[in-house]
């Protein structure tokens, strides 16, 4: 690809980004000073290479998958959030009751986006309580942990109210999974070990309906996949601390934005979603940013 062709592709990106229109060959040949013959040469040549599709053939052109992973991609590294936003990050974000619940309602909120943080410890958690509810199958563990954040893990196990007593009143102390556990809980203190032991995961998720502002929300398959996407999240962090990444296309329709962190034992990862038509520039700012803040590693 050429300069000139990069430049007409991020031009014509950005346009279709903005008003979701095939772009015309004219509009961009005006933007860019380009005659309109040269214009629709070089569209011909982008569209050949796989970057550019023509929804009908006197319609202007749309970007391809391809061309969205271009041109985020080309967008690495991003730009730092302005200083002013990221003090003001700062201080609201040492105030905040919950700073990862903040975290993610900020990456929503100044992206417009869905947003995920995912959170993996490298040890072990300590754990400061257990609280116990029955479920139709099984029981629900709610496990308050050190520093505050609480867990939740679905036991295959259920308890008569005589048992559930006993638990909740053994678990009101400290949880130490090689404790010996009282008479008749051994099979509950078992399965509450092997939750812990794979290290423990947190997620958070916010700004779910944002994505219905977007156009592409009237299509029932978008609405499927992106919910999918948000609720079950992924299973392994994919971008190392310090990174910043663009997946395009991986779930058909979607691009996720994403920066990887670590913060003392954590290793974390803040995810936004949205469609391929997404505004990347401010999102990789965003994530870029709210990491940096939430580690204290941006430029003071």
């Amino acid at each position: 690809m050429t300069a000139r062709q990069r430049r007409i592709l991020h031009h014509l990106v950005e346009e279709y980004i903005r008003t979701k229109a095939p772009v015309p060959s004219a509009r961009l040949a005006e933007a860019l000073g380009l005659s309109p013959a040269l214009a629709r040469y070089e569209l011909i040549a982008l569209e050949e290479m796989g970057y550019l599709t023509k929804p009908h053939a006197s319609a202007g052109r749309v970007p391809t998958r391809q061309a969205y992973r271009q041109y985020s991609l080309s967008l690495l590294p991003p730009k730092p959030l302005p200083e002013a936003t990221q003090a003001r990050l700062e201080k609201a974000l040492e105030g905040a009751r919950e700073p990862e619940a903040f975290l993610v309602k900020m990456a929503s909120g100044l992206s417009g986006y869905p947003a995920l943080l995912h959170l993996r410890s490298r040890k072990a958690p300590k754990v400061l309580q257990v609280h116990l509810s029955p479920l139709p199958e099984g029981t629900l563990a709610v496990l308050v942990l050190e520093g505050g954040r609480v867990k939740e893990a679905r036991l295959p196990l259920s308890l008569s109210p005589e048992r559930l007593r006993q638990a909740e009143e053994a678990l009101a102390r400290p949880f130490t999974p090689s404790a010996e556990p009282p008479p008749g809980l051994e099979e509950l203190f078992s399965l509450l070990e092997r939750a812990l032991l794979g290290g423990l995961s947190l997620t958070y998720r916010e700004g779910l309906v944002q994505a219905l502002k977007e156009p592409e929300a009237q299509d029932p398959g978008f609405l499927e996949r992106l919910v999918r996407l948000y609720e079950e999240g992924a299973e392994d962090l994919l971008t190392p601390p310090g990174g910043v990444d663009v997946r395009v296309g991986e779930v058909e329709g979607l691009a996720q934005v994403q920066a990887g962190f670590q913060k003392g034992e954590w290793l974390g990862e803040i995810v936004l979603l949205g469609p391929m038509r997404m505004r990347y520039p401010e999102a990789l700012s965003v994530v870029l940013g709210l990491t940096q803040v939430y580690t204290g590693s941006h430029a003071r």
